[in-house]
């Protein structure tokens, strides 16, 4: 048990990780996400890609600690929950994005898979702590 829910929170550690710098990206330099094409922007409700940036950072980054945390914290009841919290808010967030902007680019598609992998792997999770 205490294999899977270290590969969680590792995994769960990569995301936040991940997330933070993006968003840190958005927040810090417009020339980094300023190759998007610009009716993306008219499509969301921000004019530029701080407040995006910001959300990643609380929500993907600090979310994703917080799983990472409870995964790796050895007492827990039910550490598998945030992560596939957090791994349901990153699909259904990347759904919504492809719906808004009407376009598939090959990061979505990373992305859909990260979710799910965080997903399945708090299931194998789960499956580990209800067994015990």
């Amino acid at each position: 048990m205490n294999k899977r829910m270290n590969l969680l929170g590792i995994f769960d550690s990569i995301i936040a990780l991940g997330a933070i710098y993006t968003g840190v990206m958005m927040v810090g330099s417009k020339a980094v996400f300023s190759k998007f094409p610009d009716e993306w922007l008219s499509k969301v409700p921000f004019e530029s890609w701080f407040i995006p940036g910001i959300i990643a950072i609380i929500i993907f980054g600090l979310g994703n600690i917080i799983a990472a945390f409870f995964s790796f914290k050895k007492d827990g009841n039910r550490p598998w929950l945030f992560s596939v919290v957090m791994g349901s808010i990153f699909f259904v967030g990347i759904i919504f994005q492809v719906i808004i902007l009407e376009e598939w680019y090959l990061a979505t598609l990373e992305f859909l898979i990260f979710s799910m992998i965080q997903i399945s792997l708090s299931i194998y999770c789960f499956a580990g702590y209800r067994n015990r």
